[in-house]
């Protein structure tokens, strides 16, 4: 902040010399006239009186010898002196009028002076004389300093603004080479602070989508060489068994993979979707028993084995929550298929409310979740030991899909034990 305050004070004081400059430019127009008779008078002052004694001397020097006189008192003056015919002299009527009258006439930018010799048509000339253009050279040194001033305050500035963007550019760099750990250090004072963080943010998240995208492609390689090489056996042993009752079965393996490939598929696509970028939400006011009740209705038919329990006293029929119905119906619908799958007998919703929100439980009575495993249960693919059968193993991208619709929503979601006695998966959402 302060050295845009510090770059505001310069481009102010420059750009005020500028205008003056300009300014003044224009407004010699009206009166140079003025300057430069107040000029004339100020160089006439000067060699007022030099003139004065060479005018009085030469009185007593005979005309036919004032040539002579002149010359030899050049030496003493150190500057050049001529006795010279008017007619000779290349000056303008008003400077005539003036040589007419006796008066010293200016020439040449103050260097070079004209006096008539009494009623003599010849003149008496000094110059040029450089010392007395002082008053230029002041005004040239002046503006030099000026110049040279803002040059080095420009450099000053410039130098470390220069050094924090290439900063950023070889980070850039870097970062396009390969180096996707490559992030530009700079202040939160720094001017440039806003570009950098930007810049590390955008690289923060490159970094995360390709290494998640390096776990997603190693991941699903290994998901679906299982299998598919239970196929390429099923299809081995197919062609070598003459049994029609062994060869229902294998064909009946087959399809069962080929299930499992398909829906292997749709997941990643879902999942693919859900992790490119966060959609645009349409929040709404859900009524949380009614909305829980339809995700039920749609679950309990594919696990009759199960039964399932929903509470249904009076206050929580006036229970809310703030979320979008497509997208946290999916994510609590994948909460409650995983209860029912590995639950024993049982799976039970419960609802509370407090502190302005509300929290929604799915209990199951399964083998429930180490407490080491939850916290990387909702990373793609991450399958507990206890899940790894082939009827209930899964993918492992059900709960990545609730995190991430979670994560959506700014709410959470937390992993405990259930009271009765398997796992127990808790949305926390706004009311």
């Amino acid at each position: 902040m302060k050295r845009v305050f510090f770059s505001f004070f310069l481009f102010s004081m420059f750009t005020a010399l500028i205008w003056n400059y300009a300014f003044s430019s224009i407004t010699d127009r009206f009166v140079v006239k003025q300057m430069d008779q107040e000029m004339d008078q100020y160089y006439r002052s000067l060699v007022q009186g030099v003139y004065a004694v060479l005018t009085e001397d030469i009185k007593g020097v005979p005309h036919d010898q004032w040539e002579d006189y002149i010359k030899g008192r050049r030496a003493q003056f150190g500057y050049p002196l001529a006795i010279e015919p008017i007619n000779s002299l290349k000056i303008d009527t008003t400077d005539r009028e003036m040589l007419e009258k006796g008066e010293i006439v200016v020439g040449t930018d103050g260097t070079l002076y004209h006096q008539r010799l009494g009623n003599y048509d010849q003149v008496l000339t000094m110059g040029p004389i450089e010392d007395f253009s002082f008053p230029v050279r002041i005004e040239a040194l002046f503006w030099c300093i000026i110049t040279i001033y803002f040059l080095i305050m420009a450099m000053l500035w410039a130098l470390p603004f220069w050094l924090k963007l290439r900063r950023i550019s070889t980070a850039a760099e870097s970062f396009g080479q390969g180096d996707f750990s490559a992030r530009a250090k700079m202040t939160r004072h720094s001017a440039l602070y806003p570009l950098a963080n930007s810049f590390n943010k955008m690289a923060a998240k490159i970094e995360h989508l390709i290494a998640s995208h390096k776990e997603l492609t190693r991941a699903v390689s290994h998901e679906l060489r299982t299998p598919i090489s239970r196929i390429r056996f099923g299809m081995e042993m197919l062609e070598t068994t003459a049994d029609a009752s062994e060869r229902h079965i294998k064909i009946t393996d087959i399809n069962t993979d080929v299930d499992e490939l398909d829906t292997l598929v749709s997941e990643l696509l879902v999942y693919a979707r859900f992790d490119r970028e966060k959609p645009s939400l349409d929040l709404t006011k859900l009524p949380v028993v009614p909305w829980l009740r339809e995700l039920v209705a749609k679950t309990e038919t594919l696990h009759t084995d199960i039964r399932f329990t929903l509470p249904d006293s009076p206050p929580m029929h006036e229970y809310t929550v703030q979320a979008d119905p497509y997208y946290m119906s999916r994510a609590v619908y994948n909460l409650i298929q995983n209860a029912m799958k590995y639950a024993e007998h049982r799976v039970a919703l419960n609802i509370e409310q407090k502190d302005g929100k509300c929290i929604i439980h799915v209990d199951d009575d399964g083998p429930g979740v180490p407490e080491a495993d939850r916290e990387h249960i909702f990373d793609p693919f991450v399958r507990l030991d206890s899940s790894r059968s082939r009827d209930t193993g899964g993918h492992g991208l059900g709960l990545a899909i609730v995190r991430q619709v979670i994560d959506w929503h700014e709410a959470q979601i937390v992993v405990g034990q259930s009271p009765l006695g398997g796992a127990r998966f808790s949305v926390i959402l706004l009311i």
